[in-house]
């Protein structure tokens, strides 16, 4: 068995209705558009990231970058407390990765002691502990701008969905499985029921995704599942190809309700992914967001594969030079794909700012933190209203 660690960063290197009926949807012909609203101001020389927007209230967790400061703040960025929530007590977490808000309650995903999910009550206090969701520890990522869980209603109740790599048979993890077969084993979906306690693994490979319904290996691609928090839709989207499967949870199971090829004038999608080469010769989807009605999708344009050959061919360990990571700059972008709770898909061509998108929140707004030079006591972050074209 082997151990894959990816620390994820710029470079990279180191028509839905009611029906159960299946549908194939199409992009929309329209580009998406975000209106600014306003902006928040985080009074902190620490460099934050935002990390969750409490639906109903507004209140944020932000979170330094080793995770040993997180504040709780106002709708408007006002720090109401510095949570102790990092440690081995009986109220805090080993490794507090992600965090989420639903109800009242605050969910945080643990990177250590199994990946389990931890649920807090409104003054903090730990109430919780959902079992593990690793079933092992082979492969990590760690991004963040991520999170990879989300909560949906069903039956009136909260229900957990994501998807976790190490929640597969960690005997899956080995180079023999390193073939098309895997996309049928590999069970890294779940979703939780804290009320019985109850943890359901599935495939988030689905069997119309291209590599799998075609017998062919493309690396693992692990998908990326994420939940709408107004229309209880759940989105699927494998890393590599162009699909988006859209499902719903009924009768205690995923039930499929379509899928929709996705597009953007600048992702090449007629590229072929090898995955014995670079990753960044091919223009991989990298991160789902979910909000109310809409999903939000990253992808980065790829690196010609004739400018890392030049490079390679004449500078030893090139991704370490000055010069290749100039080059590397010009061509790798991030660029955005909107998905409606329609299933139509419309591309964003640019940030209205530059900088990185942290978190779509349940109204659908997107909070995008400006690029800055130079160091600041403070945070800002841009609040950007998702314009309905539906």
């Amino acid at each position: 068995m082997f151990r894959s660690i990816l620390y994820v960063g710029i470079l990279g290197l180191v028509a839905v209705g009611c029906s159960s009926q299946k549908d194939d949807m199409k992009s929309s012909g329209f580009e998406a558009e975000l209106v600014l609203i306003d902006s928040v101001m985080v009074d902190s020389f620490l460099e934050l990231s935002l990390a969750a927007v409490d639906p109903a209230d507004g209140r944020m967790i932000f979170k330094d970058r080793f995770l040993e400061h997180i504040l709780l703040t106002e709708f408007n960025g006002s720090i109401l407390d510095t949570l102790d929530l990092k440690g081995e007590a009986p109220n805090q977490v080993a490794f507090p990765v992600e965090f989420v808000f639903d109800k009242g309650k605050l969910i945080v995903r643990d990177l250590e002691a199994g990946m389990s999910l931890n649920f807090f009550n409104d003054e903090f206090m730990k109430i919780k502990v959902s079992p593990s969701i690793a079933q092992g520890f082979s492969y990590i990522e760690i991004n963040p701008f991520w999170v990879t869980f989300s909560a949906f209603q069903s039956n009136g109740k909260s229900l957990f969905v994501g998807a976790e790599p190490n929640g597969m048979e960690p005997g899956l993890m080995t180079e023999s499985w390193q073939k098309a077969e895997f996309y049928s084993e590999a069970k890294t979906g779940y979703v939780y029921d804290p009320e019985l306690d109850s943890l359901w693994r599935f495939n988030a490979y689905p069997d119309t995704w291209e590599p799998k319904k075609n017998g062919l290996w493309k690396g693992y691609a692990f998908p990326f599942v994420k939940s709408l928090g107004r229309d209880h839709l759940i989105g699927v989207l494998p890393r590599i190809g162009s699909q988006f499967f859209l499902y719903r949870w009924e009768n205690s199971k995923m039930v499929s309700v379509g899928e929709t090829r996705l597009s953007h004038p600048d992702r090449n999608d007629q590229l072929e992914f090898d995955p014995k080469d670079d990753d960044f010769l091919y223009p991989n989807f990298s991160d789902l967001k979910s909000g109310g009605k809409y999903f939000f999708i990253q992808f980065h344009t790829e690196i010609p594969k004739s400018v890392r050959d030049e490079y390679r061919a004449r500078i030893p360990n090139y991704r370490n030079n000055p010069e290749f990571n100039e080059a590397f700059k010009k061509y790798f972008k991030y660029k955005y794909i909107l998905v409606n709770h329609l299933g139509e898909s419309y591309p964003l061509r640019n940030l209205p700012i530059e900088g990185t998108v942290h978190h779509l929140d349940q109204n659908d707004v997107l909070y995008i933190k400006p690029k800055s030079e130079v160091e600041m006591d403070y945070n800002v972050f841009y609040r950007y209203q998702i314009k309905s074209i539906d």
